[in-house]
């Protein structure tokens, strides 16, 4: 019976230990859906699918920042250094944020560029944006869980 308590308190134990570690898995996890929405977007960029460089900057601001973020987080969570639980969480929120608008912007030029005649006929750009759009979203997604963890477990 004291078996049975003893391994039922150290299971909750156990569970916030990974939990803790979330964080970390989701940097991961949003350096990897980063680095895949810029890496679609190039060329439909360099073939001037972007009429407005005020959406390409926004776009790669977002994309961009936060893979040199990400990245420099994981670097240093792996020598052992910790973020602060008020940073961390103005991190995620805000990359949250940017990376949504991101993929607002790039679904919402798709959705302009497939109406447009000239370009009509240039479905892999046009498929690639929209993919890129749909991994920006996904890796805001990412970012809110990220914050909801941070918030909750550290």
């Amino acid at each position: 019976m004291a078996e049975e308590e003893g391994v039922r308190s150290r299971i909750p134990n156990s569970i916030k230990g990974y939990l803790r570690e979330t964080p970390f898995f989701c940097k991961v996890i949003e350096l990897l859906f980063c680095i895949i929405a810029t890496g679609l977007i190039v060329d439909p960029f360099n073939n001037r699918m972007q009429s407005n460089l005020n959406h390409a900057g926004v776009i790669y601001v977002a994309l961009c920042g936060y893979i040199m973020i990400n990245a420099i987080l994981i670097f240093c969570y792996l020598l052992g250094e910790k973020l602060n639980k008020k940073t961390a969480i103005i991190f995620s929120g805000l990359g949250a944020i940017m990376c949504f608008t991101a993929g607002i912007i790039l679904i919402h030029d798709w959705k302009n560029f497939q109406n447009n005649y000239i370009s009509r006929y240039q479905d892999q750009y046009l498929e690639q944006m929209l993919s890129s759009g749909i991994f920006s979203i996904l890796a805001s997604i990412i970012f809110a869980i990220e914050t909801f963890f941070t918030n909750k477990y550290e």
